[in-house]
């Protein structure tokens, strides 16, 4: 077993199965048709990934930015399949020019990885300078009234999957530790990778799981207004008991 104290996209090997892992629709096609709806021209995605995302927005007609921070994720990104129609940005939304957006998206739970209020308060003030007047932000993250322990362990997120150069990987997460911060939680949990050459690959990650209260409180502070709000990518409305909180906010 190799333990890596490090982020996954700095483990080339997990970069190169991140496509298969997460080849779920749901949020992609829910982001597209919500830029489509607000007639965005210019959309910046942060934490863009490998940028499938981006490629998909750019193929529809927007302009399409994709920030990360992290090298490895952004050379797949410039090597897809229409990855030439995109810009990108090693770094985040601090990095963009003022008022130059119509739609900022964090999908893929970005908005959990900013643990600490100050860095929360800095992504959003750095949204909100990135948007133009009437711009929008949306983003998604999991609410902590829900049992993640019971849904993170082996047993019941253990899957095996294809490898993109042959054979088979198989991969599941755990939660190590879940602390209370604020009105949510923090979790610690570790994601496992069996690769087809028998290497086992542990990368401990931290999350930060904010209430409901907490976003909108954070998003009025930095100077937006929550629009809307749904529980579900098939578009219902949030109610407690969501595993999703999904983030629909203007910039004022």
């Amino acid at each position: 077993m190799i333990r890596l104290e490090v982020p996954w996209p700095d483990v080339p090997e997990l970069v190169a199965v991140y496509d298969v892992e997460c080849a779920g629709r749901w949020d992609h096609d829910f982001y597209l048709a919500l830029a489509e709806r607000l007639d965005a021209d210019t959309v910046v995605d942060v934490g863009c990934g490998t940028g499938v995302f981006c490629v998909d927005l750019a193929r529809r007609g927007h302009r399409a930015i994709g920030t990360d921070p992290a090298a490895a994720v952004l050379d797949v990104a410039r090597r897809r399949d229409g990855g030439d129609q995109v810009e990108w940005v090693r770094g985040g939304p601090e990095d963009l020019p003022d008022e130059s957006a119509d739609l900022v998206v964090m999908m893929g739970h970005v908005a959990q990885y900013f643990l600490t209020d100050d860095d929360w308060d800095e992504l959003l003030r750095s949204c909100h300078r990135a948007l133009r007047p009437g711009g929008h932000l949306t983003f998604e993250t999991r609410m902590p009234t829900i049992d993640w322990a019971a849904r993170w362990s082996r047993a019941a997120s253990e899957a095996t999957l294809p490898h993109p150069d042959g054979g088979t990987f198989t991969s599941w997460v755990e939660m190590v530790e879940c602390d209370p911060v604020g009105d949510g939680i923090v979790d610690i949990h570790e994601g496992h990778t069996v690769l087809p050459d028998g290497r086992h690959l542990v990368v401990r990650e931290t999350l930060r799981f904010r209430s409901e209260h907490e976003i909108r409180d954070t998003l009025t502070a930095a100077g937006f207004d929550v629009a809307d709000t749904w529980g579900d990518w098939d578009g219902r409305p949030f109610s407690p008991g969501c595993d999703e909180l999904i983030v629909l906010a203007r910039r004022v």
